[in-house]
């Protein structure tokens, strides 16, 4: 059964904000997206590994060459390189 709502202007008197000590809050956040422009953000590409139906991302590795990770639960190795006339695209597909 649903816990009523006292009438706070439709706010949950549940409600609360956790602290975690060595974790950024949402406006000291790096902008953890791809192209972000966070100076600390470290470029990555989300990929799905089709042999496990799994998502991860690729991290740009410190050459600026190429990205590179791994299948999260079988650990097949995933590498994009880094070049011109490449692609914008930040999702791609492991056969």
């Amino acid at each position: 059964m649903p816990v009523p709502l006292v009438d706070r202007g439709g706010v949950d008197p549940r409600d609360y904000i956790l602290d975690i000590h060595g974790l950024a809050s949402a406006d000291e956040s790096s902008g953890d997206s791809p192209g972000s422009g966070a100076p600390n953000a470290r470029p990555w590409i989300a990929i799905h590994f089709k042999c496990c139906h799994a998502y991860a991302r690729l991290y740009r590795n410190r050459d600026g060459t190429a990205y590179a990770g791994q299948c999260p639960k079988c650990g097949a190795p995933a590498r994009a390189a880094i070049g011109e006339g490449g692609t914008d695209a930040r999702f791609f597909t492991a056969e």
